[in-house]
């Protein structure tokens, strides 16, 4: 297998938001999934726990010895219901995938990215990190801590040629509506000053942005489409 540019670690792979990067050319990714197995690429392999993980990513910058290693943190779980609510078990899992795993995936992948002074991490957060509702307590909780932790791993690893940015993202078409009614989601569409919900090529444009512009580094970059919380 020939040499690559970018090696990819996407975690969360079964949102159909981040298909376009997939056709980066020059690329090759290491897909992290959770329940629903991604379609198969050939430039891609994909697991769904830790450990396995480990071994094929490791396997995989040892044949490909990548210029740049570049992690897209996109797992989460919503909530259900309101804290007293949910089971303990349901809060555990939560916590394990919307915090634990981010922490275990960046511990792991730094010093591969150190080794060859190059890498970024894209971390997707919501606009519920800063306003919140009813019911979305860990859920807007853990996703204002991925903000901070990947500001803060951002500013200690540039030095070493590793730059983090979140992409705090609005309301997109695609798993987080799937469950409200039509109406709802039109009202949502019109209360953005864009009058439309996020697509995959807003998503896509935006990551291609930060790969390019290393100074964002540390950074939130706003992709909400001016959306009025008042709805």
């Amino acid at each position: 297998m020939k040499k690559i540019n970018d090696l990819y670690v996407v975690y969360g792979s079964e949102s159909e938001l981040l298909e376009d990067i997939f056709l980066f050319k020059n690329s090759y990714f290491v897909r992290i999934y959770n329940n629903r197995i991604p379609k198969k690429l050939k430039n891609a392999t994909d697991v769904n726990n830790l450990d396995d993980f480990k071994k094929i990513f490791t396997k995989k910058i040892a044949e490909l010895k990548p210029l740049r290693i570049v992690f897209i943190g996109a797992g989460f779980l919503t909530q259900k219901d309101f804290f007293i609510k949910e089971t303990l078990e349901d809060i555990e899992k939560s916590i394990d995938v919307n915090i634990m795993q981010y922490i275990q995936l960046t511990h792991f992948l730094l010093p591969f990215m150190i080794k060859i002074k190059s890498g970024n991490f894209i971390y997707l957060s919501s606009f519920r990190s800063q306003v919140t509702c009813r019911g979305v307590s860990i859920y807007s909780a853990s996703k204002a801590f991925g903000e901070k932790f990947f500001e803060v791993i951002g500013k200690e690893n540039a030095i070493f040629g590793i730059y983090s940015t979140a992409i705090r993202m609005g309301y997109f078409d695609g798993r987080m509506i799937t469950s409200m009614n039509p109406e709802k989601i039109t009202k949502i569409a019109l209360s953005t000053g864009n009058r439309r919900l996020g697509n995959k090529d807003d998503l896509t444009k935006t990551i291609q942005f930060i790969l390019n512009t290393n100074y964002v580094n540390g950074g939130v970059i706003e992709l909400t489409g001016g959306i009025n919380f008042q709805i």
